[in-house]
């Protein structure tokens, strides 16, 4: 019996079994563009199941994906949700990089093998084994371009644990709010709803054409760049995020090459092409059929969009086509935002809203983070959400899943329709006329490129650099808010009697291991005697009383130094 889920991709791929359903799109190469019909991704599911079948055992598994951009992870997240495999994509391990993340998302799932790119193996052997100091966690299996073995990689004989009960369909790691990411457990049903939710807003159809260059491995890249069109008989074209970041004209360029009517991306994206592309590079660029140009995952600077709106009008966007989204991987995907009608409330934020309407609304609210108490209009508190696309909860970790999945408002609120249960985001917002404004976030994080970093994990890595440093005393904050990608950096001395020799070298190599591992660029790194960060009551570190007063100063030495002094001190 196949689920409603599996119902509806067949229908899509046999209705499009001889036209393109995605086109992966290379910026150089023998191969620039390379098109899937609805029967070759069939075809290559049905191969990528036996397969499974070989190396994991028959029935229910999980399964985890470390492929780069491409045809082979398409043709795999295709072939798990058609079958009894869960699957779990992941970003493969930069060289050089932490890979406690990598075997942790593998041990905590419960993968029975990883697959990856053929040329990936030793990198990935490498990563979970730590130089081959300890075993692979599960076997490693790399695949060629037509979806065979090329070799597989295990310490030890693999034997599946019997499995009788179909698990959920994904499962979504998070940046976490530790040092190790959370695993939501996304089913089925959560899929279809949201999928409806954010088709409906965005207008998705068999008319839609799609350009996504987003990770496979984020919510909005799998859900919103891959899944949603298909399950709703539209045609994508992938591109690789290395293209899009090295080169951002090469994204518009897709847009207009494609007649792509819709695409979108964080805000840095925006920002990117605002300041790396030129005139000259806009020859021909045709941007008219970009009717559903999406923004969020990060807060989003209020001149942006009207910047981005006024630069790329003479090409032919529409003034209407860009506008601001929220959600979250706990939700599936997408919660609120779609195209504006008429223009946001001004001088309340120095982010820009996102549009609700009645449907986004309902699902929708406000809260006390403390009482669970409903805030009216107008005033700022914890934004919960509600729905079909709630997920089921995170893997192994049942106190926060009870803390975050499935909250009651106060039994005592007024408006009885409110009482739950709800999802708590651990986002601060408040709603105004219809908009909703995103204003920070109750835990601490560092946004990059669209990622969430919770503080706690770069303080973690960057103590790793000197043993004299405490990964319990420091504070890690974006430089500003509204600016991703860019850090401060305070730490503690472990001891009052402890010194570092060569700071600057350590310094260097702090910022060099942030850098490798989330593209954060880390404006100033302080060393700081022990005891010297402001705490609460407890003894833990208020990192946004000392962003907020860092941050204070920064802007006194700008005022003071002047415009002049400050662009040669950034220099």
């Amino acid at each position: 019996m196949k689920t409603a889920l599996q119902q509806q991709l067949l229908k899509r791929l046999h209705a499009k079994k001889d036209k393109p359903v995605f086109t992966v799109v290379r910026r150089s190469g023998d191969n620039p563009a390379i098109d899937l019909t609805g029967a070759n991704l069939l075809d290559r599911a049905e191969r990528m199941q036996a397969l499974w079948r070989d190396i994991c055992g028959p029935g229910p598994k999980t399964v985890v994906l470390a492929f780069s951009h491409g045809e082979l992870f398409l043709s795999s997240l295709i072939a798990g949700l058609l079958s009894d495999v869960t699957i779990v994509p992941v970003a493969l391990p930069r060289p050089g990089s932490q890979s406690d993340r990598l075997r942790h998302i593998v041990q905590d799932c419960g993968a029975a093998a990883i697959f990856c790119d053929a040329d990936q193996v030793n990198n990935l052997c490498r990563a979970l084994t730590h130089e081959g100091e300890i075993a692979l966690p599960c076997p490693v299996a790399g695949l060629a371009m037509d979806g065979m073995v090329t070799e597989v990689e295990t310490s030890t004989r693999h034997e599946p644990v019997p499995n009788d009960t179909a698990g959920p369909a994904l499962i979504q790691y998070t940046s976490g709010s530790t040092r190790m990411p959370k695993g939501i457990r996304i089913f089925d049903d959560q899929i279809i709803a949201n999928a409806k939710i954010c088709s409906d807003r965005f207008r998705i159809s068999e008319q839609t054409r799609f350009v996504n260059w987003l990770p496979h491995y984020h919510d909005m890249g799998l859900m919103g760049g891959i899944l949603y069109p298909l399950l709703r008989g539209g045609y994508s074209a992938q591109l690789s995020p290395f293209d899009m970041i090295r080169k951002p004209i090469f994204w518009l360029k897709c847009i207009s090459d494609f007649q792509a009517t819709m695409s979108g991306g964080p805000a840095f994206s925006f920002a990117h092409c605002l300041a790396h592309v030129s005139d000259k590079d806009c020859d021909n660029l045709d941007l008219s059929t970009w009717v559903t140009a999406f923004c969020g995952a990060e807060p989003i600077p209020g001149d942006l969009l009207p910047a981005f709106r006024q630069r790329f009008a003479r090409f032919g966007l529409l003034p209407n086509a860009v506008f601001a989204c929220y959600g979250m991987a706990e939700f599936t995907l997408y919660a609120a935002g779609e195209r504006e009608l008429g223009m946001p409330p001004t001088g309340l934020e120095n982010t820009h809203p996102c549009q609700l309407t009645a449907d986004t609304k309902a699902g929708l609210r406000i809260f006390d983070p403390e009482s669970g108490v409903p805030l009216p209009d107008g005033t700022k508190g914890e934004i919960w959400l509600r729905g079909g696309s709630v997920g089921r909860g995170y893997v192994n970790l049942p106190d926060d899943t009870a803390a975050t999945f499935g909250i009651q408002a106060r039994s005592d609120t007024a408006n009885a329709d409110l009482l739950g249960p709800w999802l708590r985001t651990g986002d601060l917002g408040m709603i105004v006329d219809d908009w909703l404004y995103i204003t920070g976030r109750i835990k601490d994080i560092i946004i990059a490129n669209g990622m969430k970093i919770a503080s706690t994990e770069l303080e973690w890595l960057a103590s790793t650099m000197h043993d004299a440093l405490n990964p319990s005393a420091a504070a890690a904050f974006m430089t500003d808010p509204t600016v991703s990608g860019h850090a401060v950096l305070l730490i503690e001395l472990k001891l009052a009697r402890f010194t570092i020799d060569e700071p600057d070298r350590v310094k260097h190599a702090i910022a060099q291991a942030v850098a490798g591992e989330w593209s954060i660029k880390l404006d100033e790194i302080r060393f700081v005697p022990r005891g010297k960060l402001e705490r609460t009551s407890s003894g833990k570190i208020r990192r946004q009383a000392i962003a907020a007063a860092w941050r204070e100063k920064h802007r006194q030495r700008q005022t003071e130094n002047g415009p002049e002094q400050h662009m040669k001190a950034e220099k």
